[in-house]
């Protein structure tokens, strides 16, 4: 390196670190002065809606109330497992959804891909279409 890019690379290491401890000091000072109340954490905390409106205290207890009354369904078995024969409702029906959903799956995908082959057959349809027309009048014109 020659001598004027070292004294170039010193002047610029001493700026950017003399930026980065006035940054630093700077923060700490803007810290030390920002104690905020304990509204300003609580309203952090909660967002704008705090306290909550007399509404707002009334829903939350009717949603309290119907927790109570009505416990929700923690069993995500579907209603036909326990149905049938003993020792096979579960394992048949299931498979039997399985098999279900394998036939939905693949009647949409075979619909989706008809769907698809026609439409791209229309486009290579018009093109071809296009192409030929085009071909026609230039043909028109040369005989001209």
């Amino acid at each position: 390196m020659t001598e004027s890019t070292r004294i170039r690379v010193t002047v610029c290491f001493f700026f950017v670190a003399i930026l980065f401890c006035n940054h630093i000091f700077t923060a700490s000072a803007q810290a030390e002065q920002e104690k905020p109340s304990l509204l300003k954490i609580i309203f952090r905390i909660f967002g704008k809606k705090f306290p909550p409106t007399s509404w707002e205290l009334i829903q939350a207890a009717i949603q309290k109330i119907k927790m109570k009354i009505y416990h929700p369904n923690l069993d995500f078995r579907s209603k036909s497992e326990g149905k049938g024969e003993e020792g096979k409702g579960g394992e048949n029906s299931a498979g039997e959804m399985v098999k279900e959903a394998a036939k939905k799956s693949l009647e949409t995908s075979k619909e989706t891909i008809e769907g698809s082959a026609k439409l791209a057959g229309d486009a290579v349809g018009g093109a071809v279409q296009r192409t030929a027309e085009k071909v026609k009048n230039k043909a028109s014109h040369d005989e001209i």
